[in-house]
């Protein structure tokens, strides 16, 4: 379960209030004045505290259900966020931001920020609707704050690619350039099974964007990529504890890594 929802069907009564309050914000909800002629549906999640206050006449019929959470397992249930504090410093930076008043400024003028669900590039197209659970209720409350401030948010396909010398000791390039008796490479001869050094060093990184649409699922960037530096992502360092998505080695060559993922893009 990781929701409450109830029907209030027409039906006249006074009191019943429901307060409900989550973080620092708390709301009362009073239906009772239309309550004979109306049908009204009230929903909170479990992590919002409830109070239904007391009946004080006549009679008030409702339907309650539970919403249980039947996605696979693994899919982290539907919660809501607590976002107060994260506003308030979110509006201040967003401000110094347009006014300029930071030191160095990002270039390309946008701020790149990981998602936390993986969605396709697909669903770009979808814009808002494509977000899920935590993402979805991240997303509602930035599109209110940077579109005040006269800020364009929008989703995009985000690739990092990592490279460097793969940690075998030469052994890949070794490989290669052997044969056995009969003239073939002994590379058909080693163990398929034999898992891909990890990377010695990173020689060289690039992260781009591309696909990048509005939160209406308009088209911003129709072809092309925008190459972003460590400046533009929050937060730091996004990817130093993620798997790669595909990785390719190439011998002595070296060690590709790579991770796609959707973000969102403040500019």
């Amino acid at each position: 379960m990781f929701a409450t929802v109830i029907v209030i069907l027409p039906s006249a009564y006074t009191g019943g209030q429901v307060v409900v309050s989550h973080a620092t914000t708390t709301k009362t909800i009073d239906f009772a004045a239309n309550s004979l002629l109306s049908t009204a549906l009230l929903a909170w999640y479990t992590d919002v505290k409830h109070e239904v206050k007391h009946v004080t006449s006549g009679y008030r019929f409702a339907l309650s259900y539970n919403l249980i959470h039947v996605a696979p397992a693994g899919n982290p249930l539907p919660c809501l966020p607590t976002m107060d504090d994260s506003i308030v410093l979110l509006r201040r930076v967003l401000e110094k931001w347009r006014e300029d008043k930071y030191e160095q400024s990002p270039e390309p003028s946008l701020i790149a920020y990981l998602l936390g669900h993986e969605y396709s590039t697909a669903n770009l197209s979808d814009g808002f609707k494509t977000l899920k659970g935590a993402d979805a209720h991240r997303v509602t409350f930035l599109r209110s704050v940077a579109e005040e401030l006269g800020f364009v948010v929008g989703l995009a396909s985000l690739e990092h690619n990592v490279s460097g010398p793969g940690d075998d000791d030469g052994g890949g390039y070794h490989r290669r350039g052997r044969y056995n008796r009969y003239g073939y490479s002994s590379d058909e001869d080693e163990d398929e099974d034999e898992e891909e050094p990890g990377m010695l060093e990173v020689d060289h990184t690039t992260t781009t964007i591309s696909g990048l649409v509005s939160l209406d699922g308009v088209s911003l960037l129709p072809v092309g990529k925008i190459t972003l530096g460590e400046d533009n992502l929050i937060p730091r360092n996004p990817f130093e504890d993620e798997t790669p998505d595909d990785t390719e080695y190439e011998g002595y060559m070296g060690n590709v890594s790579l991770l796609d993922t959707l973000g969102v893009v403040i500019y």
